[in-house]
């Protein structure tokens, strides 16, 4: 679950799974424990340790919108971190961090247009009424829409079952009903 960040001190205490690398520090895909964090006038200081490593780091942010884009509150991640291979854990940014227009926005777009081209084409040359290419025009969008986001949310529902389903093999002797 994500959490709203308003104030660098709430982050105090708290494990974040960095999503962006930092040379020389915390690698994407790593949990990290926020030790400290101070706001000052030129921006915000965290003081952080990596958890699998045990080193202790400092960074300097301009502010807390830049510190929320390099670190997410996750707490599957940080609690189930030791069941996931770091490809796993790539998988599990990459599918939780989609915009619209990154998981499927641009082939939505590409469909509507190529449909509008090829509707208008073949007005033009006789083998398309009008009333058939306002049908067109108002069912293709919607078919092309479905039928993208079906796919990129069965693909994302995929993943999380097989992330899941590792996470759940290491309960042992938990059933869940």
């Amino acid at each position: 679950m994500r959490l709203l960040l308003n104030n660098i001190e709430d982050a105090v205490d708290q494990k974040y799974l960095v999503t962006k690398s930092l040379k020389n520090q915390a690698a994407a895909g790593t949990v990290i424990h926020i030790m400290g964090a101070t706001t000052e006038s030129d921006g915000v200081t965290v003081k952080y340790r990596v958890t699998k490593t045990g080193e202790d780091y400092s960074c300097k942010f301009a502010d807390v919108k830049q510190f929320s884009k390099w670190a997410s509150s996750d707490n599957f991640l940080a609690r189930y971190q030791d069941n996931l291979t770091p490809a796993d854990i790539r998988q599990y940014i990459k599918v939780c961090n989609t915009s619209f227009m990154s998981s499927g926005g641009i082939p939505i777009i590409a469909g509507i247009a190529v449909a509008l081209v090829a509707m208008l084409i073949a007005m033009i040359a006789g083998k398309l009424l009008w009333w058939q290419l306002v049908t067109g025009v108002v069912c293709f969008p919607v078919i092309i829409y479905f039928c993208v986001t079906t796919f990129y949310k069965r693909r994302r529902n995929k993943v999380m079952s097989q992330i899941y389903n590792k996470v759940s093999a290491a309960w042992g002797g938990v059933v869940l009903r």
